[in-house]
């Protein structure tokens, strides 16, 4: 995630509710970063139900593939406010970046685990022992998932330091699996329903993290938050508005998503649907810092307030 990194396969997605050409004219572009899944879709919901141009903001959305190419857009400034894993975040801060947390997105809750570990249907493998030295993809290495897969393994009693873990798209974690060209993959939704009748569920690794915490969040650069404060308040209150919005109007956003995504209706109706968080709290930030510290992914124990912008 340095500053010099190129952004590949950048996408600019199209407006979901169009304005008057005025507008656009008028008020100056907010570039978002977003991520067709519904764990980072907050941003694609919040367009698609009007929040932002009824905020005043004439936001683009722009697509990129995980937390680490979204923090690039934001470090080379092609995105002004992106989505990006606290880890991510942390280590990009280690790196010289002036990365700060500004707004909750997704969060990850025990009660509905819309992420989990899978392998082939005809797999021998069944828990965290059985993974000992075997090839797990995950969606970025260095990770969220990879830390939760780790303490996983380590609370049942394997040892997860021979395990090779290497990076996929979760709309080929399926296939890959069931073709045994890796031994498993911890995947998210909704290609979890979608490649379900091609494979096995076999762990949840985000709850021994904890029960609740924050799977990605709002953050931008700490010159640019300053001076865009009111932008920056602005933006704030449309995510608070759209995060209960979202946990409540599964039908909306299953359509929104589908714009953007060739999902069955069926795989919209059946998916476990994320959750996003309601107020930003380090006590939903920290349990993954300190797991990612435990593994080495982070060299230096970082204070979840430290993360956010305290000046807004």
């Amino acid at each position: 995630m340095k500053r010099s990194t190129a952004l590949q396969g950048l996408v600019a997605i199209g407006a979901l509710a169009s304005g008057p050409a005025a507008f656009a004219q008028s008020v100056p572009v907010l570039r978002v970063g977003a991520s067709p899944s519904d764990a980072f879709a907050e941003g694609i919901y919040a367009q698609g139900a009007g929040f932002f141009k009824d905020a005043g903001l004439n936001v683009e959305l722009v697509s990129l593939a995980n937390s680490g190419s979204l923090g690039a857009g934001v470090a080379g400034g092609t995105i002004d406010i992106g989505l990006g894993n606290v880890i991510a975040i942390a280590n990009a801060r280690a790196q010289g970046l002036p990365f700060s947390v500004i707004a909750p997105s997704a969060l990850y809750t025990a009660k509905a685990p819309a992420t989990v570990v899978i392998t082939g249907k005809t797999s021998s493998l069944n828990g965290p022992k059985d993974l000992e030295g075997k090839t797990i993809a995950t969606i970025e290495v260095r990770g969220t998932q990879q830390a939760s897969i780790r303490q996983w393994m380590t609370k049942s009693g394997a040892d997860p330091s021979n395990v090779k873990f290497v990076e996929m798209p979760f709309s080929t974690m399926g296939a890959m699996v069931n073709a045994g060209r890796v031994d498993a993959a911890m995947i998210g939704e909704p290609a979890l329903t979608a490649t379900k009748p091609l494979v096995r569920v076999i762990g949840n690794p985000y709850e021994a993290v904890a029960p609740e915490w924050y799977l990605n969040v709002w953050f931008a650069n700490a010159d640019w938050i300053g001076k865009n404060r009111a932008t920056v308040r602005t933006f704030v209150a449309v995510m608070a508005k759209t995060a209960p919005w979202a946990n409540t109007h599964h039908a909306e956003t299953g359509a929104m998503l589908q714009k953007f995504l060739p999902l069955a209706d069926d795989v919209v109706a059946k998916m476990t649907r994320a959750q996003y968080g309601l107020k930003l709290g380090t006590q939903y930030m920290q349990p993954i810092l300190d797991t990612a510290v435990k593994y080495g992914i982070i060299k230096e124990p970082v204070d979840a307030k430290t993360l956010i912008f305290q000046d807004l």
